[in-house]
């Protein structure tokens, strides 16, 4: 059994009752013994003395869950119940009308009391069959279950797994499209990130070419300098190295600081503006694909 069965298990038995679960119920309760069958209607002798007719399976099961309002789990347990009395009984077995009724019943009993801590008791589950067989009848019938079963009453994941497979696959089908969606989505998330580490560093490339560096050159470099010259000079005489540079009060903190100056603007970087453009892009077709994934 793998960890799919498991988690699609655990979701299977906190879900509602539904009405596919009691035909499998009933079908696998007809299968259990062949009972005689009448040509009028089945009839039985209620808990009063009274004849009463004899309901179908499916509607004394659904009165039942209505009843009890019992759980899908503890419901659905019963099928390995039914399963397992079907290989202890004699294959010559044969059950009167009404002995489907008390082996769905009985089962429903012992798989509520081994699977809850508070459960119904008898004379709680005889008005719940609105009188159909009385409280000395549902305590024969448990002690006769429990003694058929052999006092084994365990239901293992893999038990149930293997009785529940057409009601869980397609919870497991749900599970593996949701873990597809999940990768997907962590997909483009981790390629947006990589293609956002790469604008940035595009932009820093940029922005380092783009920034003019201050170099001191002799007179017979041609290579560009920057010189800030003093009034009380010529226009064509430029500093000397001992000269003490006039710079601006900001150039000199760079200078100080060991940092070349940069151009401050008041503008909004075109760059990054249309970084942020693009990443609004893609967080939309994201989200557009999200949307057509799970419809």
């Amino acid at each position: 059994m793998s960890a799919l069965d498991v988690k699609a298990l655990s979701i299977f038995i906190k879900s509602s009752v539904t009405q596919d679960m009691i035909h499998k119920l009933v079908v696998a309760t007809l299968q259990v013994l062949p009972c005689e069958q009448d040509t009028k209607v089945a009839t039985i002798t209620g808990a009063n003395g009274k004849v009463r007719s004899l309901p179908s399976l499916m509607t004394f099961l659904t009165k039942l869950v209505r009843y009890t309002n019992v759980y899908a789990g503890t419901l659905m347990a019963t099928l390995v119940y039914l399963n397992r009395l079907k290989n202890r009984l004699p294959k010559n077995a044969q059950g009167l009308p009404c002995t489907r009724h008390r082996i769905l019943l009985s089962c429903l009993i012992l798989s509520s009391k081994f699977h809850n801590d508070c459960s119904p008791k008898n004379i709680h589950w005889a008005k719940y069959t609105d009188g159909l067989f009385s409280v000395q009848d549902i305590n024969l019938m448990e002690r006769q279950l429990s003694f058929l079963l052999n006092w084994d009453l365990k239901v293992t994941n893999e038990q149930m797994v293997d009785q529940l497979d057409s009601f869980l696959q397609p919870i497991k089908e749900d599970l593996i499209n949701s873990a597809k969606v999940r990768k997907f989505l962590q997909k483009q998330q981790l390629q947006q990130k990589q293609k956002l580490q790469q604008q940035q560093q595009q932009q820093q490339q940029q922005h380092l070419h783009a920034s003019p560096s201050i170099t001191r050159s002799s007179s017979n470099s041609s290579t560009l300098s920057l010189h800030y010259r003093n009034p009380s000079t010529s226009s064509n005489e430029s500093f000397s190295d001992s000269s003490p540079e006039i710079m601006p009060v900001s150039q000199k903190v760079y200078h100080s600081q060991g940092m070349a100056p940069t151009l401050v603007q008041n503008q909004i970087d075109p760059v990054i503006e249309m970084t942020a453009l693009k990443e609004e892009q893609g967080l939309s077709q994201m989200i557009q694909q999200l949307t057509a994934v799970r419809r």
